[in-house]
């Protein structure tokens, strides 16, 4: 694969890092992406490429306010065909967590803005994730200022109104993100929950019918980082909705020597850890992650800031990545995916379904500035490639030649697709 653009995303000037809400970089069926984060002026705003990451669009306002924490989820990361972008941001003058969704399906349509949570007092230390159900019922849960005010919510009718359910936070600084399930009952929900006192990362299962959460533990010696300006995430989760699981990775710890990345699948019914991790016994100053699933040919993509051989300083690294095409039984060479380093880097985000001409894309933050780093796979020879399944990444031009002996003449290249 080959590193083939890397631009900055919308505004200059972001607060995007400020607070532990779970954010992942869209993509649409038609390769489409949107990301939406919080700007210089602590709005809500969200940008769109169309051509892959090359360049993006200006930034459109969701909300006008003081965020400081942002969460989004997409319809179809939960088997829902309604292109809706779910978004949850704390504004921190009235203390209050907002709902409002952005219809990609409906030339970017915005929803009627409603109240999730009505607090009192909003910290940058806190957490937010918003997800909806395989059935179709919205989940959203937190701590909007580090353990003074734990809320957990759900919503039946797309939004309009939110009542209380049982809450999976716990105390202090947790962190979690939540996830549609599997089970038998559509409307349970799956939480990758992060306990900051004990160390320990565990998986809660929601059962919808009863209003309840089971825990089971899934690694404990997992040292958190408190999620404000000095970074966030180093816990990640792609869903596999063919597979029936979650894909999670995770740091033991950050910016520590003989840190381990590790990874796991994750369902109702079974916590399995990769033979392998993703980065085992670091150097040093890495950490930082986030996990994308090619849905076309099934491997796992995991990214990470710093090299592992501790070259880098933490917080002035460069973006890494390595894939698995055995589910975790190997990982591919780690391969610098940003140009070079970045000062300052405090989030990565990702497209944890890619669904479009197998294209990964990433985007991320640095001191303030979003950049998406794309790379493009490598074109299949004309003797392998299949009939009716276009290659290559929308408006950009595949040049040379294939291994299989085609050139771009004979293998029909229309507008930067291969169309056999």
């Amino acid at each position: 694969m080959t590193t083939f653009v890397e631009t900055f995303v919308g505004s200059l000037v972001t607060a995007q890092y400020i607070g532990a809400g779970t954010n992942y970089l869209v993509e649409t069926s038609a390769g489409v992406l949107y990301q939406v984060y919080v700007d210089g002026n602590s709005d809500v705003v969200f940008s769109k490429s169309l051509d892959s990451g090359k360049t993006w669009a200006a930034p459109v306002t969701v909300f006008t306010g003081t965020t400081t924490q942002l969460s989004v989820w997409f319809g179809p990361w939960s088997g829902i065909a309604n292109g809706l972008i779910y978004c949850a941001y704390t504004e921190s003058v009235t203390d209050d967590v907002l709902y409002r969704t952005i219809d990609t399906a409906s030339a970017d349509a915005l929803g009627t803005q409603t109240t999730i949570f009505a607090g009192v007092s909003a910290g940058v230390n806190g957490c937010i994730s918003i997800t909806a159900s395989r059935g179709g019922n919205l989940i959203c849960a937190g701590c909007i200022d580090a353990g003074l005010e734990p809320f957990s919510k759900k919503s039946t009718d797309g939004g309009a109104s939110w009542g209380n359910i049982a809450s999976p936070y716990e105390a202090t600084t947790d962190q979690l993100i939540l996830a549609p399930g599997f089970a038998a009952d559509n409307q349970d929900i799956l939480c990758i929950y992060w306990d900051a006192d004990v160390e320990e990362i565990s998986r809660k299962v929601y059962d919808d019918s009863g209003d309840s959460w089971a825990e089971t533990s899934i690694a404990t010696s997992m040292v958190d980082s408190v999620a404000n300006t000095g970074g966030f995430p180093n816990f990640s989760i792609a869903v596999d909705l063919t597979g029936t699981r979650l894909i999670l990775a995770a740091w033991s710890a950050v910016d520590t020597v003989d840190a381990d990345l590790r990874c796991w699948f994750v369902s109702e019914s079974a916590i399995t850890e990769t033979t392998t991790n993703v980065v085992l016994n670091s150097v040093d100053d890495q950490g930082l992650c986030a996990v994308s699933l090619d849905t076309i040919s099934g491997d796992i993509y995991v990214y990470y800031g710093g090299k592992s051989d501790g070259s880098e300083v933490y917080n002035a690294i460069a973006v890494y990545y390595k894939v698995t095409t055995d589910d975790g039984g190997t990982w591919g060479a780690e391969t610098r995916l940003s140009v070079g380093v970045i000062s300052g880097t405090r989030q990565i985000l990702t497209n944890p379904r890619m669904v479009y001409l197998s294209a990964e894309l990433i985007a991320i933050s640095s001191s303030g500035i979003l950049r998406c780093a794309s790379i493009m796979p490598t074109l299949p020879g004309v003797a392998t490639v299949q009939t009716g399944v276009q290659y290559g990444i929308n408006g950009v031009q595949f040049t040379g030649t294939f291994s299989g002996g085609g050139t771009n003449s004979n293998a029909n290249i229309l507008g930067g697709s291969v169309v056999h």
